[in-house]
């Protein structure tokens, strides 16, 4: 699929934003709506997908980590304040707070625990 979305949607890309979007939506109208799926009995995945009758929250409540962890928030630009230093841990973990947890000595493991739960 990733080979075939990039030759389709940005070989070469779009000359705008817009332009790139649109080829991106009527991608996604064919692989999903009209492309037979082998797996599915030739059907798209449109004809059998059924939305999940769990309810999605509007806000996911606070991630709950083990006493031993050193929590700390992950800044906008994806760094954790540690001992007077930024150390960098990633941006996609931007204003969500991770555990860490000593390995070894000087070697530590972060953590990002699901949602109201411990890990």
């Amino acid at each position: 699929m990733q080979r075939t979305l990039k030759a389709r949607t940005a070989r070469p890309p779009a000359a705008t934003r817009p332009a790139q979007q649109r080829r991106f939506a009527a991608f996604r109208t064919e692989y999903n709506e009209v492309r037979p799926h082998a797996a599915l009995g030739g059907l798209p995945p449109a004809m059998i997908y059924v939305p999940s009758p769990r309810p999605f929250p509007d806000r996911l409540g606070p991630r709950a980590y083990p006493g031993h962890l050193e929590c700390r928030r992950v800044s906008s630009t994806g760094s954790i304040k540690w001992r007077d230093r930024a150390i960098w841990v990633s941006e996609v973990l931007a204003g969500q707070q991770i555990g860490c947890e000593e390995i070894a000595d000087g070697e530590w493991a972060v953590y990002l625990v699901p949602c109201g739960s411990a890990r």
